[in-house]
Formats: C-alpha cells, structure tokens, sequence
C-alpha cells in the first residue's frame, strides 16, 4: 500500500466513525413515541368481478 493508499484509508476510517457517532447521537435525541393501534379500516363490500372474455382458440383449419 503506497502513502496516498494510506491516507487515503485513514481518512475513509475517520468519516465512518464520525458518521457512527453522529447516527448515535441522533437516536439518543430521537423521542420515543408510543405506537397507537390503528382503527381498522372499514370493510368494504367485495364487488363480483367481471371475468375477462375468453379467447376462442385458434386451429389451423380455422385459419385456412
């Protein structure tokens, strides 16, 4: 590993480390909310779906 190699690692290996406490410092100040049970949303009625028209099958009689 040649100089620049180096410094440049040691640099990548301060940033992480500055980002690690600066993300742990986030959640220390991060307020714990309690979570609310949702209400359940109202149901809906299950419309009949429409099928979708067949295709009628092609044979190479039909074609000729």
């Amino acid at each position: 590993m040649n100089k620049k190699q180096k410094i440049a690692k040691r640099k990548q290996k301060k940033r992480r480390l500055k980002l690690k406490a600066k993300r742990v410092e986030l959640l220390k100040n991060k307020k714990v909310v309690e979570a609310k049970p949702k209400k359940a949303a109202p149901k809906k009625k299950a419309s009949p779906k429409k099928a979708a028209p067949k295709k009628k099958a092609t044979t190479k009689k039909d074609k000729e």
